[in-house]
């Protein structure tokens, strides 16, 4: 890794990086701020309690999460939080070759005194630190609204459930290294990486709607991870994070190994 090629590829992403804070921060105090409205709410509770039973499996809704702040928060926040940091993750990682093909910098950058495997590694190191920037935004931000909140919260419980988001993401950006030196298109490159974090939270989303989609929805990597059972004390399992850590791990080795075989020309 060389760090003029880490800035380089921080600037080529401010943009994104920018947007995806405001967005991730916007909808967290969106969320947020009408959970005062939920949890604890006996009206609410009975309003669940009557909608139709092949309704609430569809969509995963289950009255015990609306009975404490971390069960909102595992289900009806930290779903967004992380479907939208994973989403513009994906689009970095998926565009770390794809845009530099497109728009045919490839040939000067390629021509530099730097290994391809340097380049590469330094794009990740870049990505990394726009993600884990805003994750770590988000997660303050999310401590500080749950703190002015009044209710009990369990910070243990809510530091698992974020631990288990931050592999998420990288499970996604990990799929997305993978296939960056197929695609010469930055476009396409951006929509497959977004597109597989979104559809994995909507296959997730859906599972329960009926037998075939509960089959689907076990490729999503949000079902590694039950997120209401870790807010309850439950921890994370060795099989989410050998999952999640292993997309990572094998998308990035793919991704290199790919950008040093094959001809960008």
């Amino acid at each position: 890794m060389k760090w003029n090629l880490i800035t380089h590829e921080l600037r080529q992403n401010r943009r994104g990086f920018y947007s995806c804070l405001s967005v991730t921060l916007i909808f967290i105090v969106l969320l947020l701020g009408k959970a005062d409205a939920f949890v604890n709410n006996p009206q609410m509770e009975q309003l669940i309690e009557g909608m139709p039973e092949g309704l609430l499996k569809a969509f995963g809704i289950q009255v015990e999460s609306f009975q404490t702040f971390e069960g909102y928060m595992a289900t009806q926040v930290f779903p967004y939080f992380i479907v939208i940091l994973s989403s513009f993750a994906a689009a970095w990682a998926a565009g770390s070759i794809a845009k530099e093909r497109d728009r045919g910098t490839g040939e000067y950058l390629f021509t530099l005194p730097y290994s391809r495997s340097s380049i590469f590694w330094s794009k990740v190191a870049a990505h990394l630190m726009y993600m884990t920037m805003v994750f770590l935004c988000g997660t303050a931000l999310l401590f500080v609204l749950a703190q002015s909140s009044g209710q009990v919260v369990r910070l243990g419980d809510m530091l698992r459930l974020l631990l288990a988001g931050y592999l998420l993401v990288l499970s996604f950006m990990g799929i997305s290294y993978g296939f960056t030196s197929w695609v010469t298109s930055d476009r396409t490159a951006v929509s497959i990486g977004a597109g597989i974090a979104v559809i994995a939270f909507l296959l997730n989303l859906l599972s329960g709607s009926s037998d075939l989609m509960q089959k689907i929805s076990t490729i999503s990597p949000y079902r590694m991870f039950d997120t209401l059972e870790i807010v309850k004390g439950s921890g994370l399992t060795a099989y989410g994070w050998i999952v999640t850590l292993g997309l990572y791990a094998a998308g990035t080795v793919a991704g290199v190994v790919t950008l040093k075989r094959r001809d960008l020309g």
